[in-house]
């Protein structure tokens, strides 16, 4: 049975009757056709409209509930006691959890509607609402009963007649598209409006934030959504597939229907750079999920934000697994500065530890150690006045003056000054900086990075040691090293449960490890506790505390996963040992070059749990004429690889222009300038890495949905006009230049702008006509 037009009935259905029917009637013969399918669909918007008034009204009173609640909860405080407080928390932060999840759907609360061969009606929306009388009026698009809008079919529809979409702005049903699925078992009289949901859903503007498509998901992307939650979950797809919104519904689905199990130990979900997720950040709350920690690659170490990208060079030695050992004997040399000797004067006698002897007390604490050096701290003062006793009681001296001896050293400023050179606290960041010295760096690399490979990362270093710059595999190495030094001691007045006066590191009221003031100097008619010095080495030893280990997580995403270095999966495994992933990347967008290395390490990371892999192939972005330019790019690319099917045209052709030498500014304001008139959404500019200034100063002024980035930053967003800016700078900046560059050139949903100075370059590769700027 074909699919009847909007309007219309299914064909050989008998004429409703306009009496019985919500059916407009049929228009009179002179009246035009299309002014009576707007009849029709303006009477199905108000039906709709009508049922979206009667949800909202219960969403309000669902909200005074939930403050109702709160208030009872603040109630239960006044009773007085320890359990009536633990159950005043519960009650408050399950009401405001509740609260929060009501003003997130009030923004396009049903979205959806289903007619089942049944009868029954089901509306979809971001959270469920039921009426005072427990009729719902509203399906959680999470719920099981919900999975027939994203799955149904016309091969396998689900005994799903109509489905139908609400296109919402506020409050107001402005459109609605429906999808005939099961024209046989459709009644006589249903109305069939729109020409497909989905579509038309692609071509609406886009406003620099990305759009959850709960709506419009699509039934391969839905079956990943869905995939059983006792395994980790892998999606690859093309540019425009919808890898993102299926991992961030993913998280929602999971936190809907195993709240206790990931909300817990929380769900961390990681992007490539800030920009990606700023650009994602509203999705989960939108979604009825707020539950989430969003982070990018450059800030995933507490109080470290990376800045800067590093050479492709540079990249390939940071990002190997090579570095773990070679940071490993970083942390284990000697500091640089530190003495090459320590000289105690007692009582006449010299005692003396030489280079050796040091260095033998340092390897045998780092090597007997299961911690860091911050944390042998103590034990290293400990080895050193045994050490210089030891010395002392060869030449004569008795028993009796042991702790006297190592009273009045532990005591002296010059002990003090001799640790903290010799065995200094320590940051991840320090060690950094120290190994800006190509010296210090070939020790650690034992001679297995060559000059040219030794000058890179030492010049990479010694910028961050000038400037305290950090690129985003630095932050994936500090984070090594964060487990490699252990953690700083805490910063507090004193030990708890040990009087300042018995802390032996403690001398005139400042802490002789931290430096920091921690008391005033006793008085001197001050009675004190009579202890033996060994007893307070004993107490410090087991008081001072450690930091916490880094959060670990009970599910993890990764976006943009191709592109991950195996020392940035070394830091995320740390944060997932016992978690599941979802993992979403395109092998073909990789700026990693070693693609082995990079999978090997993801393999690591994800552990032996079962995994369940989907292959997305329905680019819903960017328009055949925009897809067919890309297309050349990714073959010459990546030979063999297969594009996504790009499922819409209409888009405006590509457009080459060519430039003369130093006009790409001029050239690109212009390109800018003709888009601005063409789309009423964002213009995204994507120029070579590190190569933004000049494109941002030309722009100056511009409206703020004119966005310029470089071409790794571009990565996951999409734009409504892109305009690539030196295609081939692009291309030749690393091995993996042309995957960039494809990159970038599938950003744009509308119209494509590529300005070069390289025509012939340009218009060989993309198979345009360049036209001049």
């Amino acid at each position: 049975m074909p699919l009847p037009s909007p309007g219309q009935q299914p064909s050989g259905a008998p004429a409703p009757d306009p009496a019985t029917t919500p059916t407009a009637p049929r228009p009179a013969p002179a009246a035009p056709a299309a002014d009576a399918a707007a009849h029709v669909k303006q009477r199905e918007i108000d039906a709709e409209q009508r049922h979206v008034d009667r949800a909202y009204e219960r969403l309000d009173a669902m909200r005074g509930e939930a403050q109702a609640l709160m208030r009872e909860g603040y109630k239960q405080a006044q009773v007085g006691t320890m359990g009536s407080l633990v159950e005043r928390d519960t009650m408050v932060f399950r009401a405001e959890l509740w609260a929060r999840t009501l003003d997130a759907a009030d923004d396009g609360l049903v979205f959806g509607r289903l007619d089942l061969h049944t009868g029954d009606v089901w509306h979809i929306g971001r959270v469920g609402v039921r009426d005072a009388d427990s009729e719902i009026l509203v399906v959680d698009w999470r719920a099981p009963a919900a999975e027939s809008f994203y799955q149904a079919t016309p091969e396998d529809p689900r005994q799903v007649v109509r489905r139908r979409v609400l296109h919402c702005r506020g409050h107001k049903v402005v459109d609605v598209e429906d999808d005939l699925l099961d024209p046989e078992n459709a009644p006589d009289d249903l109305v069939v409006v729109g020409d497909g949901a989905f579509l038309a859903a692609l071509s609406r503007t886009r406003d620099g934030s990305m759009r959850d498509i709960v709506a419009t998901i699509q039934q391969e992307q839905d079956d990943a959504i869905r995939a059983p939650a006792d395994g980790s979950v892998i999606v690859r797809g093309g540019p425009g597939t919808g890898k993102t919104a299926v991992a961030l519904h993913r998280v929602a689905y999971l936190l809907f229907r195993h709240r206790q199990r990931f909300g817990s130990r929380g769900v961390l979900v990681v992007g490539p750079n800030p920009r990606f997720t700023a650009y994602i950040e509203r999705v989960l709350p939108s979604l009825g999920e707020g539950g989430a920690v969003l982070h990018s690659l450059g800030d995933l170490v507490d109080g470290t934000t990376a800045n800067h990208h590093d050479s492709a060079a540079v990249a390939r030695l940071k990002g190997a697994t090579a570095m773990v050992p070679l940071l490993r004997r970083a942390v284990d040399d000697t500091p640089a500065g530190a003495p090459r000797e320590l000289r105690i004067r007692h009582r006449g006698t010299e005692v003396v530890l030489d280079a050796r002897t040091l260095r033998g007390i340092r390897r045998d604490l780092l090597h007997r150690a299961r911690r860091g050096p911050n944390s042998q701290r103590v034990a290293a003062a400990k080895a050193v006045l045994a050490a210089l006793w030891e010395r002392l009681a060869s030449r004569g001296a008795g028993r009796g003056e042991k702790e006297a001896f190592l009273e009045d050293v532990a005591a002296r400023d010059e002990f003090a000054v001799f640790l903290d050179t010799w065995w200094p606290l320590v940051k991840p960041l320090d060690i950094l900086r120290g190994l800006a010295d190509p010296a210090r760096l070939d020790r650690a690399a034992r001679g297995r990075l060559g000059r040219e490979q030794i000058e890179l990362l030492s010049a990479s270093w010694r910028h961050t040691a000038a400037t305290g710059d950090v690129s985003f595999l630095d932050v994936a190495l500090m984070d090594e090293l964060d487990g490699l030094v252990g953690p700083l001691p805490r910063p507090r007045p004193k030990i708890a449960g040990v009087p300042e006066e018995d802390n032996p590191y403690i001398v005139d009221g400042y802490d002789i490890f931290t430096g920091e003031a921690v008391r005033a100097a006793a008085p001197a008619d001050e009675i004190r506790e009579v202890t033996t010095y060994a007893d307070r080495m004993a107490r410090a030893g087991r008081t001072r505390d450690e930091a916490e280990e880094p959060a670990e997580y009970a599910h993890i995403v990764v976006d943009e996963a191709q592109d991950l270095a195996p020392m940035q999966w070394r830091m995320l495994k740390r944060r997932g040992r016992h978690a599941t992933w979802t993992i979403v990347e395109d092998p073909a967008q990789s700026a990693w070059e070693d693609l082995g290395a990079s999978a090997a390490a993801m393999s690591d990371a994800l552990g032996e749990r079962r995994r369940h892999e989907f292959v997305l192939t329905t680019n819903y972005r960017n328009p055949a004429e925009i897809a067919r330019v890309a297309a050349r790019v990714l073959e010459r690319a990546v030979p063999g690889a297969t594009p996504a099917r790009a499922v819409r045209t209409g888009g405006e052709p590509p457009r080459l222009v060519a430039t003369g030498p130093g006009g790409m500014p001029d050239a690109v304001r212009a390109a800018v300038t003709g888009l601005l008139d063409e789309v009423e959404g964002t213009v995204g500019v994507v120029a070579p890495v590190g190569g933004t200034a000049p494109y941002a100063a030309a722009l100056a002024g511009f409206p703020a949905r004119v966005q310029v980035m470089d071409a790794l930053d571009a990565k996951g967003l999409e734009f409504d006009a892109a305009v690539i800016a030196d295609p081939r700078e692009i291309a030749e900046q690393a091995p993996s230049g042309l995957r960039t560059l494809y990159v970038a050139l599938t950003r744009a949903t509308r119209s494509l702008v590529v300005v070069t100075e390289d025509q012939d370059w340009a218009a060989d590769l993309m198979g345009v006509e360049p036209a001049r700027a």
